[in-house]
């Protein structure tokens, strides 16, 4: 039996082993690089180790499964964007305003969130193993099964953060 071209692309999708693959648009992250003005830039899967972008205004950016992996980011404004999946750890978020963001399973293993503004801030599953989140805002967020071992959490506000499940600095799991 002879299929097509567009019948076998139709086969294959039907089976689930088609998926749709975003990339960051590079012109967008040069703009990030060069200006550190992104909002709302679409930079899903973006490669950025150890870049200086503090101060960068990334309102509303998409950064789905991003790596910046030692970067800095201190005093960066990320209000609602997307973090889902993303590589931030060692990162330095210190006084960035992540207010409403998503970082559900994101990686900030050892990152310093320390006075940063998590408000609202979707941080499911997120890792924060060994983070220093010092005096930063979590009223409201999200934290479910979120890994928060050896987190340094100092002064922390938590009113009306939703904690079940999570991993706590000390090893028991919160009710």
């Amino acid at each position: 039996m002879k299929l097509s071209f567009a019948g076998l692309v139709g086969a294959i999708a039907s089976t689930g082993l088609v998926t749709t693959v975003l990339a960051a648009n590079p012109e967008q992250v040069q703009q990030l690089i060069n200006t550190r003005q992104c909002e709302g830039c679409i930079l899903t899967g973006a490669a950025l180790y150890s870049y200086d972008l503090s101060g960068a205004n990334l309102k509303g950016a998409d950064l789905t499964s991003a790596a910046l992996q030692g970067s800095n980011l201190n005093y960066a404004v990320l209000t609602n964007s997307k973090l889902e999946k993303a590589n931030l750890g060692l990162v330095k978020l210190q006084e960035a305003d992540l207010s409403g963001a998503n970082l559900a399973g994101a990686s900030l293993l050892g990152a310093d969130l320390t006075d940063a503004n998590l408000q609202g801030a979707n941080l499911q599953g997120a890792v924060l193993e060994g983070a220093d989140l010092r005096r930063a805002d979590l009223r409201g967020a999200n934290l479910q099964k979120a890994n928060l071992l050896k987190a340094r959490m100092a002064g922390v506000k938590l009113e009306g953060a939703i904690l079940k499940g999570a991993r706590m600095p000390d090893g028991r799991e919160a009710k």
